[in-house]
């Protein structure tokens, strides 16, 4: 009998802790699932993926065929708005994403300017250092010799959360970004991912 009810109560156990597992769905009223999720909220392995899907939709635009390695473009990090009450460090999508393009040979990205200000000060904080008789200026980088960039990369994460007919929470995810041509201020490429979890109150981490 006591090995009955133990075996019941590790069944219910195994069944409430498989039952609470977040799940990646389609995102549709048919919620076919697509995977276990490690949580609700946004991890390493989203930032993966989408970055990965972003940068081949970029590359495959036929806006940049023609770029190589003798006509890459300098490319800027705008903003990267994050319309989530997560706490997300946008930093982890650009930064897998500027990398690939850099590789790519189409692109190079510069650190003196970006929204919010450069990502590396000492590009211009060097520049002050003319007419100190300190340094050699020789060595100090003359004027007109930063590069202006050709494009910003810009966009927002956004977050819609729904409460379902069973009584889970559905997490929408939109991951949308914009490359500008700075010089027209076209927009020369533009798409957006989503991401689609399901799961109980208990998984949600924000």
């Amino acid at each position: 009998m006591k090995k009955s009810l133990l075996f019941t109560f590790f069944a219910i156990f195994i069944f409430s802790a498989c039952s609470s597992q977040p799940k990646y769905t389609d995102g549709k009223a048919s919620q076919k699932v697509q995977g276990n999720a490690l949580t609700l909220g946004l991890d390493r392995e989203d930032f993966e993926n989408t970055a990965k899907a972003m940068i081949e939709s970029m590359l495959n635009d036929p806006a940049f065929a023609n770029l190589n390695a003798q006509n890459k473009k300098v490319l800027a990090i705008s903003r990267i708005i994050n319309d989530t009450p997560q706490r997300i460090d946008t930093d982890k999508l650009t930064a897998k994403i500027t990398i690939a393009l850099r590789k790519s040979g189409k692109f190079i990205l510069t650190t003196a300017v970006a929204a919010g200000g450069a990502k590396d000060n000492l590009t211009h904080e060097i520049r002050n250092l003319r007419e100190n008789d300190e340094f050699n200026q020789n060595t100090i980088a003359s004027k007109g010799t930063i590069l202006a960039p050709n494009f910003s990369l810009s966009g927002k994460i956004r977050q819609d959360s729904v409460k379902l007919y069973n009584g889970k929470i559905q997490s929408e995810y939109f991951f949308h970004l914009i490359l500008t041509d700075l010089t027209s201020g076209l927009a020369l490429w533009e798409d957006e991912k989503t991401i689609d979890k399901t799961g109980t109150s208990k998984s949600v981490t924000w």
